[in-house]
């Protein structure tokens, strides 16, 4: 078992409520880190243009990289955008302890414009904080919409197949028992 010389968390703009783990496990020329547990041999270099040649597992990448503001980056990679956040244990705790708790009814939007692609739940059904709502396709990845609280579905407003913008109604859940 390596040891874990240091432990950062990301999260991916375009993928709401996905955090992975990343674990440096050897630092050195060839780097070994594990994702969310899956171990990669890393190697990289800079080139101009903040052009990136990044192996993993013998494999060759190139990734544009640059800083956003602290902490965030975007990367650029076969023409796919990313906006990611890169946190370290503390960061992570600090944001968590800070997020406000969603209580009573409250409104799911789409966090970002796309296809909904299947719902997992209908009017009626009760959810659990973090339970999977509906995927929403976006820039041909798919993102699971989690439940924010504990309630029930009362209401959707769109139909699997459509096509809906940043911040357009999907559903509304209640408190449960209401």
């Amino acid at each position: 078992m390596d040891k874990i010389v240091s432990t950062y968390y990301a999260t991916v703009q375009d993928m709401p409520g996905k955090e992975y783990k990343v674990e440096i496990l050897q630092d050195g020329i060839i780097k070994k880190i594990a994702v969310n547990g899956k171990v990669y041999d890393v190697d990289y270099n800079v080139g101009g243009d903040m052009i990136h040649s990044i192996i993993i597992n013998n494999r060759s990448h190139g990734v544009q990289i640059s800083a956003n503001s602290f902490n965030s980056y975007e990367v650029k990679n076969h023409g796919n955008s990313f906006q990611i956040q890169i946190m370290n244990e503390l960061e992570r705790i600090r944001s968590k302890s800070s997020e406000p708790e969603v209580m009573g009814r409250y409104l799911v939007a789409a966090p970002m414009p796309g296809v909904i692609m299947k719902f997992y739940v209908k009017e009626g059904d009760v959810v659990k904080k973090n339970d999977p709502l509906c995927v929403l396709l976006a820039m041909k990845m798919e993102n699971e919409i989690r439940a924010a609280s504990d309630g029930k579905v009362s209401k959707i407003f769109v139909e699997e197949q459509a096509k809906v913008e940043i911040g357009e109604k999907l559903m509304v859940v209640d408190p449960v028992g209401k």
